[in-house]
């Protein structure tokens, strides 16, 4: 719905504004290789989401149905976030996927919790 959406919406901004904090204080440290940092921040943002989406996994497994999702939910912005930066087709395409397979379990979560209730 418009929530869930806004919700998304508002982590993708969070996200966007740690990217570029995260570049800053890169480039702070050497500001010759500019496009070589935000190539790092990137890597760094996707190193979180994966470690979110694995915390994720363990939460979903211990039966912790809501805090799994806030994580997915952080890994999708995360991800989606990258995909909006990304020059590269072929990271573009990787990263469309793992976006298709969190909103899937993401989905299959929400309902697997409002059947619990």
């Amino acid at each position: 719905g418009i929530n869930a959406e806004y919700g998304v919406y508002g982590e993708f901004c969070a996200v966007h504004l740690m990217r570029e904090q995260i570049e800053r204080e890169l480039l702070s440290l050497n500001s010759t290789a500019e496009e070589r940092l935000a190539d790092c921040a990137e890597h760094v943002l996707l190193a979180f989401a994966f470690s979110q989406i694995r915390s994720g996994i363990l939460d979903e497994n211990y039966g912790h149905i809501g805090e799994c999702i806030k994580r997915y939910r952080l890994s999708l912005a995360i991800i989606i976030g990258l995909m909006g930066e990304s020059h590269s087709e072929s990271d573009r395409r990787e990263l469309m996927k793992y976006e298709s397979r969190l909103n899937i379990r993401i989905e299959s979560l929400g309902r697997r919790r409002l059947a619990a209730m």
